[in-house]
């Protein structure tokens, strides 16, 4: 079993928050040893570039690349694909991939991930998409939490 399916069963069938399945998540994932490529990690991030349309503040990132020199990382998101989709690349990266939709790639500032936890391979392999993802916008200095679908719909 994997932690998404553990996730899942607690649910026992009933409606949760999104905040309630990052909160199981959060509590059940390894703290992470730091940024290594080939790692997936799920974190708490907050955007530092002002110009972006809309980010996801609870990224799944696939580390791809680390560059040490302006303390970024950058990698594939899972939370940018609908769920079916997310699961295909899930069980591909847990049999070792490191492939996925270039819609995936983003940067992110190390500086700006807090609460890093590691996803095991294992865990990959049998994963049951959760609704961890919060993605967000902002407008006129405020930022504006939005449905997964509207993102979805637009990539």
């Amino acid at each position: 079993m994997s932690i998404f399916t553990d996730i899942k069963d607690l649910a026992g069938g009933k409606k949760k928050s999104k905040d309630w399945y990052r909160s199981q998540a959060f509590y059940g994932l390894q703290d992470s040893t730091g940024f290594k490529v080939g790692d997936v990690i799920y974190y708490a991030y907050a955007a530092a570039t002002e110009k972006l349309p809309f980010y996801d503040r609870f990224p799944m990132v696939l580390i791809t690349d680390i560059d040490m020199q302006n303390l970024q990382f950058s990698g594939g998101n899972l939370h940018y694909l609908r769920p079916d989709a997310r699961r295909s690349v899930a069980k591909s990266w847990g049999g070792g991939s490191v492939s996925y939709p270039s819609r995936c790639h983003h940067k992110y500032f190390m500086s700006n991930a807090s609460n890093i936890k590691t996803v095991r391979r294992e865990d990959l392999i049998d994963m049951t998409p959760l609704p961890l993802e919060q993605f967000t916008m902002r407008r006129a200095g405020m930022r504006i939490d939005v449905p997964s679908s509207f993102i979805w719909s637009r990539l």
